[in-house]
């Protein structure tokens, strides 16, 4: 994950992910790797590292990835506030550590990937077993039935920072479960609801309300001006383990765009397998499962029943 809750008007979904993990009573977090994308990927270990304690589960190992896309500058760099202490990760390179864990654990782990793809794709270089000894795979990242409607970053962010990386992932003979844009901007938090969190006396949901208006604020003034809310993209994705039915799923062929013109765009293929009416080929078989509707209503309420538990 690319972590950046914590860091002054940084993305703030990633750290609720994180938190929806450890709550919800259906995941075991076994591991936890960082990249480079919302921020570098040392700033993502150490915010990560700092969550966990605030989370309470310091226990949680942490292994940092890789620090720029397979091919590409890395997309932006990271600013560490003086208050954050510098933890140590567990040693080692994230692609390996996740390699470890699936060999020893053959068919009984999923991988929920909320940032770049970098350190999926080489885990799969790595070792060429590691999509089949996947129990399934959760992405957030593209969007598949519109587009992002700017032409400086054509697709959807994790997967502009490293297209290359989604190619490989896209071509590694697991059928992903995705999570985009699609369905990620109907998940929203208001600016109301960050001030009330605020104000908690629970320690999480203080910390997470603070930086969560502080988000909205930037979004309004920056990116998206008059915003009052912002998206859950990855607590969605993370939903999507144990709640696979809150989304509305449609298998497809997808391949991604590296050119730089259209970096990062996904080319989405819902028909079914064979040929069509006018022997036109279809896709030999979807390569994707695709979310295209959310329960909004229901996701709301497994979000916060789970992170009520949090203190």
């Amino acid at each position: 994950m690319d972590l950046a809750m914590g860091a002054p008007g940084s993305d703030i979904d990633d750290g609720f992910a994180l938190a929806l993990a450890l709550a919800d009573p259906g995941i075991s977090l076994e591991l936890v790797t960082t990249v480079n994308g919302n921020t570098d990927a040392d700033t993502a270990t150490a915010l990560t590292l700092e969550l966990l304690h605030r989370l309470g589960s310091p226990e949680v190992p942490v292994v940092r990835g890789s620090t720029r896309p397979l091919v590409r500058p890395r997309a932006r760099q990271g600013s560490l506030p003086d208050d954050v202490p510098l933890r140590s990760p567990r040693a080692g390179a994230a692609a390996g550590a996740m390699v470890e864990l699936v060999r020893a654990n053959p068919g009984e782990i999923t991988l929920v990937a909320v940032g770049p793809l970098t350190n999926v794709a080489l885990a799969m270089r790595l070792d060429p077993e590691f999509a089949s000894d996947l129990k399934s795979l959760v992405i957030m990242g593209g969007v598949f039935e519109g587009q992002t409607n700017n032409a400086a970053m054509p697709g959807e962010f994790n997967i502009w920072c490293d297209p290359e990386a989604a190619a490989i992932v896209l071509d590694s003979g697991i059928a992903a479960r995705w999570v985009g844009l699609d369905v990620t901007l109907q998940v929203r938090v208001e600016r109301s609801q960050a001030i009330e969190m605020a104000a908690s006396e629970r320690q999480f949901t203080a910390f997470a309300g603070e930086y969560t208006a502080a988000w909205i604020d930037h979004l309004a003034e920056i990116d998206e001006p008059g915003a009052t809310s912002c998206a859950m993209h990855d607590p969605l994705a993370v939903a999507a383990v144990t709640r696979p039915d809150i989304l509305e799923w449609r298998d497809a062929h997808v391949a991604v765009s590296t050119a730089d013109l259209t970096r990062g765009v996904m080319v989405c293929d819902f028909r079914c397998a064979g040929s069509g009416p006018d022997g036109t080929p279809r896709p030999a078989r979807p390569n994707a499962s695709v979310a295209v509707a959310v329960d909004v209503a229901e996701f709301n309420t497994h979000f916060l029943k789970n992170l009520e538990a949090i203190a």
